[in-house]
This record gives structure tokens, C-alpha cells and sequence, in this order.
């Protein structure tokens, strides 16, 4: 059930700008993605799974495994697995490259992911749980940019029905985390026990 979640922010480019006098103006632009919080899914072929806010038909998911873009695949349609699960969707795709077979990495949507550098963190070198909670697992890290940093984080841990960490919880959750600027931030939660029929 993991490898279906398989997701903030990264600030681009500061630009110096020299004026007539040689005075230098640094200049912060942002990409157009803002505040967006990334999409993770599994893509096979021309259909697969997202968790997140719906996605929408356009939109680009890149597939990354630990060394780059391996596949790249465009929304055609996006539906709610079940009106209880608010944050796990059903997707038709085309393939724009690429095709990712059952080993292959994690599909990203989030325009703030830099296609030429980003990638999945090995799994020996990942980072603590932003949560703090001992019992929170990190499954999977992406690094958006090939700085070496995770930027999403996809953690699991056990829960009980309304979603609060439990040691003795026989429902799975799992929460993706996305960096906004230099915090980590929370930006969904799948629990199980509402996606369940």
C-alpha cells in the first residue's frame, strides 16, 4: 500500500543586475508554483494513483528513482477513489517520455521540481521524521533541486481512526511533508482507515 504514495516549496535563482553606475540590484524571483504543495503518485502505463489536493488534467508527474527523471506522463483525468478518502485520486495519463516500469521510482507533481537535477534519496541516507514522534518512519526523500537535501518526505507511522499517532494503532497513515523555504511543513495526511470501504 506504501508504493501508492509515492510529493513545498523551493525558492530559484537570485539574479544580480548590473545598473549603468555599476551598482549591483539582487533580484529574488520565484517559479509559479508558490505555496503549492507537491502531488506523489504511482503511474503504470496509462493509468495510476496521486495523493494529495486533485490533480488536474495538464499537469505534468514526473517519474524520478535515485539518479533522475526516468518518465514523464501528462493528466488526462483525475477521480476521487471514494468520497471518505479526500486525498487519494485515480488517474488516467499519456506519456509524454519514457515509460516507468514496477521498480522504477516516485511521480512528483510540483512545478517548483527542477526536471534536470531532481531525484529520490537513497534510502540509507535519509533524514529523521520532521514530526519528532520516535515511531514515525521516513519511507522515501526527493530532492528537488540536486542539492543533496530532501525536499519531500513521505513518513508512515500507526494511527488511530481520526488520524492521531498511536503506538498500538492497527491503521497505517501516511503523511507528506514539503520544504516552504527552510521548514518542513505537513502538507497531507492518508489515513488509511478512511480509505477503506
Amino acid at each position: 500500500m506504501s508504493r501508492r504514495i509515492a510529493v513545498a516549496l523551493v525558492i530559484w535563482s537570485a539574479t544580480a543586475v548590473a545598473s549603468p553606475g555599476g551598482r549591483v540590484i539582487r533580484v529574488e524571483r520565484t517559479t509559479g508554483g508558490g505555496n503549492v504543495a507537491p502531488r506523489l503518485c504511482e503511474v503504470h502505463g496509462e493509468a495510476g494513483t496521486c495523493v494529495g489536493e486533485e490533480p488536474r488534467a495538464g499537469q505534468t508527474v514526473l517519474v524520478l528513482d535515485e539518479r533522475h527523471v526516468v518518465a514523464e506522463y501528462q493528466i488526462v483525468e483525475a477521480t476521487s477513489v471514494m468520497a471518505s478518502c479526500a486525498n487519494l485520486w485515480t488517474v488516467k495519463t499519456h506519456a509524454i517520455r519514457g515509460v516507468a516500469a514496477d521498480s522504477d521510482g516516485i511521480g512528483v507533481i510540483d512545478p517548483n521540481l527542477n526536471p534536470s537535477r531532481a531525484r529520490v534519496l537513497d534510502k540509507n541516507h535519509l533524514p529523521a521524521s520532521p514530526s519528532g514522534l520516535p515511531d514515525e518512519e521516513v519511507w522515501r526523500a526527493i530532492d528537488r533541486d540536486g542539492d543533496g537535501t530532501a525536499d519531500i518526505l513521505i513518513t508512515r507511522y500507526s494511527c488511530d481512526a481520526s488520524g492521531r499517532p498511536t503506538a498500538s494503532g492497527s491503521t497505517p497513515c501516511v503523511d507528506i511533508w514539503a520544504r516552504l523555504g527552510s521548514k518542513m511543513t505537513r502538507t497531507f495526511q492518508l489515513n488509511f482507515a478512511q480509505c477503506n470501504p
